[in-house]
């Protein structure tokens, strides 16, 4: 009997991918990871197994395309997996050389990162094809000692431009978050989340309904 898929990980993200994969991927997929980095994501997998395609604006000299505008042509990925830096006004931040953050949102604010979210998803929804999904990673984060909750804004930008959350995961990091700031007035985040949207038909009766929902969702948030 295979082991199955659960919704929470603990470990690596080349670790959850692996297990997505076994859901969302199948042999001979074209595939654009449209912010590659290092590639940590692939390392359990097979890439030789699909039509991959990597790009990046700082790691990848042979395709150095910014997720805004990219050079595919229209409904021609099966599958978009999508990670941009996702910490607000980084300055000098402890991870920058993992993350690249000061390179890529210098001077930008939360709300600049998510409609940097927005930008990149509609333009993966361009070189998707109907019924691909897109993998969109993400975190929550504190700003100004504000709690900003990421993956519930970004579902709502997703809802928005019509796409379909068809699954959802939650990474823990099995070391301890790295601490910026030594003063503490929220629980440190040590885990981050993995949307599976799917673009779908306008007409499609599960997209209307949690469409619905987000609305609804979004009002509430509104009068609290």
């Amino acid at each position: 009997m295979s082991v199955g898929v659960y919704t929470s990980h603990l470990g690596n993200n080349d670790a959850l991918f692996s297990h997505v994969a076994r859901m969302f991927l199948k042999k001979g997929d074209r595939v654009a990871d449209i912010t590659y980095g290092k590639g940590v994501f692939w390392k359990k997998l097979d890439t030789s197994m699909y039509d991959f395609h990597g790009s990046d604006l700082v790691t990848c000299p042979n395709a150095p395309y910014d997720f805004r505008c990219l050079p595919y042509t229209d409904g021609s990925f099966d599958v978009v997996v999508f990670d941009p830096p996702y910490t607000h006004n980084p300055g000098r931040l402890i991870v920058n050389d993992s993350y690249k953050n000061v390179e890529t949102t210098k001077g930008m604010y939360h709300d600049d990162i998510i409609d940097l979210y927005r930008q990149g998803m509609m333009e993966s929804i361009r070189i998707l094809k109907e019924g691909g999904t897109l993998w969109v990673k993400c975190k929550d984060e504190v700003e100004s000692s504000i709690q900003r909750w990421s993956h519930v804004e970004i579902f709502l930008v997703a809802s928005s431009l019509g796409l379909y959350a068809v699954d959802f995961f939650i990474l823990t990091q099995k070391s301890k978050p790295v601490i910026q700031h030594k003063e503490q007035k929220h629980s440190r985040k040590n885990h981050s989340y993995l949307w599976i949207f799917m673009k779908t038909g306008r007409k499609d009766k599960r997209l209307l309904v949690q469409r619905k929902a987000a609305k609804e969702a979004s009002c509430r948030h509104k009068k609290s």
